[in-house]
């Protein structure tokens, strides 16, 4: 699907950002004993750890993007074209803005609202049905979920799951943007760069 700059930005600010205010608001009114952030003592430790752990999903998912075992096969499908057609018209600030707002809203309201009150399965799958794509899609989505799940628990709170959520998608999405090349693989169709001149005219 193309989009073009502002349509992707207006995308991302009514989804992610409306996540991020759904999750306070449920959080405030039904739930007021979730506290999404125990000390901002350690902040900054945190964010580095999120950084930290946020590698070992982005390598994987730089190895399904290159060469995926069969059974995820429709992943690297949808990722090399839908998904990268659709940032395809991004800046780099977008993408960190986008990163930043997909971060927060999605991990305060599945690891901060969700998680603390249905647990991390049901949370995690409702996660992998919000990213559903493909079959394949859903589950990569749902294994990072409970990934980011364990690091919410083991941490005790969203800030090392922000940071990590937010490296991760930044990380991915400039691969896809900026890094990427077409390898001529017969099995996978082409970036539709023609279609993306016509929408720019």
């Amino acid at each position: 699907m193309l989009l073009s700059r502002k349509k992707l930005l207006t995308l991302a600010i009514l989804t992610e950002g409306g996540l991020l205010a759904i999750a306070i608001g449920v959080a405030k009114l039904f739930f007021k004993n979730i506290v999404f952030i125990p000390s901002y003592e350690h902040i900054l430790h945190d964010f580095l750890m999120g950084l930290l752990f946020s590698l070992l999903p982005l390598l994987l998912f730089i190895s399904f993007c290159i060469k995926p075992p069969r059974f995820l096969s429709s992943f690297r499908k949808v990722i090399l074209n839908d998904v990268r057609l659709l940032f395809a018209e991004a800046k780099a600030l977008d993408i960190v803005l986008i990163s930043l707002m997909a971060g927060l809203g999605e991990e305060l309201m599945f690891r901060g609202v969700l998680q603390a009150k249905i647990g991390i399965v049901w949370s995690s799958l409702i996660f992998g049905l919000f990213h559903f794509l493909t079959p394949a899609y859903f589950i990569f989505a749902t294994a990072m979920s409970f990934y980011l799940g364990e690091l919410c628990l083991y941490f005790n709170g969203v800030t090392v799951p922000v940071s990590a959520h937010f490296a991760y998608d930044l990380g991915a999405l400039i691969y896809l943007r900026f890094v990427y090349k077409d390898s001529g693989d017969p099995r996978l169709p082409p970036f539709d760069e023609a279609a993306l001149k016509v929408y720019n005219k």
